[in-house]
Order: C-alpha cells, then structure tokens, then sequence
C-alpha cells in the first residue's frame, strides 16, 4: 500500500532548508525514465527581517517552497493553482505576502509577544507523469500563532492534453456515482476496521454520520487515493487519513473517459 504519511514526511524533511541559510532560489534537474514529461524542481525560500529571541535561541519568520516546472508553459500554468492554493498569481508574490502579513503582525505586537516565530513550508511533488495524466500533490506546513501548526496535503490531477483539472466526475459514470461511494465506505470501514453496520456519528465527523468522499483524490498506478486532512473526518490527534480503491474492484464504475485515464497508468 502507498503509505502516504510517509512519503509526505520524508519529502519534508528533505525538501525544506534549515533557518540559519540565505534566502535562496535554486533548481534541481529531475527526470526518470519513467516519465514522460520533463520537468526540473526549483526551491525558493525568503526570511523576514524580524528576529525573534526564544531562550538561547534566534530565529525569524520565513516562507518556503518546492515545486516542478515543467517545459510545457501551459502546463505550468494549469498546475499553478494547485501548487500556490491561497490564489496568489506567482511564487514571489505568494511570498511577499506571507513574509508582510508577519512584519504588520510584528510591527503592530512587537516581537515581545512572539515566542515562536511563523513559517510556511510548500511541498509540491509529481506523484504520476504520463502523456495523458498528471498527479500532484502540494503538501503544506504552516505556522502564524496558537497551540500547533496547520498541515494539509492537497491531490490534483490535470489531464495533460486538454490542461484541465481532473475531476472525480470525469472518472466515475454519473448514475453509478452512489454505488461507487458505496464501495468506498465498504473500504473504509474495513480500513477503520468497522462492522458495515457501525455508527460513524460518534468517531468521525461525517455529516449526520454519512460517509461521503471528498474532491481530494489522486490517481496512482493501482488505486484511486482520497485523502482526508486532519480535522476534516478525525479530531487533529489522530491525524489525516489515506483511503485507497484499486481500480479492479472499481471498473464496473469508471466511466470511458476514466477506463483510458486508469489503462494508462498501467503502463508505468
């Protein structure tokens, strides 16, 4: 199984620079011969100005990010959204922004009151390269006050010849949609190890104790991934959830348009 949680920790842990370094932009060639498409990873990090003492220790607010480009710009530009998820139009501006919401904060509180200082951390990664399909996912970690910081991991898929997103609509026929939800549960119950008749009001925060999917899903060679962040079906402790459908046990659902997306896949 596709152990997402880990795949996300150890990109992370590798991806993002320690403080102590210089504001940076840099570039990493990525190719295998697997992929189809070609693309390079570029890291950029800015720091604020505003250090921050905490004990023996001096730090400051800073923004990070790593991301794939690719040579196609009008893929880029349809994978922009999905990289920069707060809507900002590049990656300086994503930035700026970040590092000037922290400075008025500083600037209007002092530092005095900062004990930690903020820090956003953005992760893109391809996780499916093919002539048809295109998977990423960004994940993010972000710090600007309170008990803990926010984690989330957003999965997107862009059909690689037309540059538009993939949605779940496109993959599951329209009449078969509640079967298909149906047999997700059935999967998640076994994944929660559930009876198919246990309550779902009390452990989980589904509407009205309904299971329901989420438009957060991404395509990889064997199953159909949805991802639940923290705190969107379990309290925060219990962290985010990775339900995965094998596409064999799903066929009788996939729509034409999701038969060519999966048969593709196959090939890697």
């Amino acid at each position: 199984m596709l152990k997402v949680a880990y795949i996300l920790l150890t990109i992370f842990l590798t991806s993002c620079n320690s403080l102590s370094q210089n504001n940076n932009n840099t570039e990493k060639e990525y190719f295998t011969p697997k992929d189809t498409i070609s693309y390079v990873y570029k890291s950029f990090k800015d720091i604020s100005q505003y250090l921050v003492s905490n004990e023996d220790k001096t730090d400051t607010a800073y923004f990070a990010i790593s991301y794939p480009e690719f040579e196609d710009p009008g893929l880029n530009e349809a994978v922009r959204p999905y990289i920069l998820l707060d809507g900002d139009s590049s990656i300086q501006q994503a930035s700026e922004n970040f590092i000037m919401s922290y400075n008025e904060f500083v600037e209007e509180n002092s530092t005095k009151y900062i004990f930690f200082p903020w820090y956003k951390n953005v992760v893109a990664t391809v996780w499916i390269n093919t002539p048809l399909v295109l998977t990423l996912s960004t994940f993010v970690d972000e710090y600007t006050g309170g008990a803990h910081g926010l984690h989330y991991n957003i999965l997107s898929n862009i059909d690689v010849t037309t540059k538009r997103k993939i949605e779940l609509k496109d993959i599951i026929q329209k009449e078969k949609m509640k079967d298909f939800t149906k047999k997700a549960e059935t999967l998640f119950r076994k994944l929660e190890n559930l009876s198919q008749n246990e309550s779902l009001e009390d452990k989980f925060f589904f509407e009205n104790g309904i299971f329901a999917l989420n438009d957060n899903f991404g395509l990889t060679k064997s199953n159909l991934v949805f991802y639940f962040n923290e705190y969107e079906i379990k309290p925060y402790a219990e962290g985010p959830t990775t339900l995965e459908i094998p596409y064999e046990e799903i066929d009788e659902f996939l729509s034409p348009q999701g038969k060519t997306y999966v048969a593709s896949l196959k090939n890697l």
